[in-house]
């Protein structure tokens, strides 16, 4: 699941980055909505694949998780 989390983030990312870094006058109106969709899903993307496994492990090694009752 990281493989395809990562490079489909990735992908959006570098696709929206002509439009953030593009200084035509028509292009303005668009730059604030491109930034706040790149920057919510870089910081999504961060929280899905790193945080929230981490905060899973520390659930399970305090024995509060449910996912360990499950499987046995």
């Amino acid at each position: 699941r990281f493989r395809a989390i990562f490079l489909t983030s990735t992908t959006t990312i570098v696709g929206l980055m002509p439009i953030l870094l593009e200084t035509s006058l028509q292009a303005q109106i668009l730059i604030p909505l491109v930034a706040s969709l790149s920057f919510g899903l870089l910081s999504a993307s961060v929280i899905v694949l790193f945080v929230l496994p981490a905060i899973y492990a520390i659930l399970d090694d305090l024995g509060v998780s449910t996912l360990s009752e499950e499987v046995e």
